[in-house]
């Protein structure tokens, strides 16, 4: 009875500490309920539901861990800032490290591989190289904050440059932001570059 007890007020605690703001972000998961939950019991109560923890990093502002549940042959991707849950987004398999035979981007991601190199090492190196690159005219440089972009999101999401689409430069207080998104399959996940006043590449999320 004490366990059953236990478990039912971190369910409740975690069901009233949940953001409303990002609540829709999560509802094709079956984990809605924990957004905007403290990472430390939310990963307990992960665990309870039969998901497994296959490694993430870490970004500017948060950091991004993926989740893998054997029965529901499920990947999500949970952000945290500032201690709790962030989001919780449905992603791909390969993401998780598995196969997926339904899976638009692992069957991509099995033709992009070349001469022994991963797709995955080759987007990441393409990303930093560009954080050695600065646009001359900072961030006026509309095409160049383009393309950092896209190679910085490449690396991000294990894409093809190509596979993106990113918009024209916003110009903000500080800086910049560059606006783009993908598709996998049916759903669109869209992502922000953002660029100091120099044009120097800042982080994508």
């Amino acid at each position: 009875m004490s366990i059953l007890r236990s478990s039912s007020t971190v369910t409740v605690a975690l069901l009233a500490s949940f953001s409303v703001a990002t609540l829709a972000q999560a509802q094709s998961t079956g984990l809605d309920d924990m957004v905007g939950a403290r990472a430390g019991q939310a990963e307990a109560e992960l665990q309870r539901r039969g998901y497994v923890n296959t490694g993430g990093q870490k970004g500017d502002d948060r950091s991004y861990a993926n989740w893998w549940n054997g029965d529901r042959r499920q990947c999500v991707t949970i952000s945290t800032m500032n201690g709790r849950y962030d989001t919780i987004t449905p992603t791909t398999a390969p993401d998780c490290g598995k196969s997926g035979n339904n899976d638009r981007r692992g069957a991509a991601g099995r033709d992009r591989r070349g001469n022994g190199g991963d797709q995955k090492d080759r987007y990441s190196r393409d990303a930093r190289d560009s954080r050695h690159h600065m646009p001359v005219r900072g961030v006026n440089d509309a095409t160049e904050l383009q393309a950092i972009c896209r190679a910085e999101a490449s690396g991000r999401y294990y894409l093809r440059p190509s596979e993106l689409t990113v918009n024209l430069p916003i110009k903000q207080r500080g800086g910049a932001i560059v606006q783009g998104w993908f598709d996998v399959g049916k759903r669109s996940t869209f992502f922000n570059c953002r660029f100091d006043e120099d044009g120097r590449f800042i982080g994508v999320s």
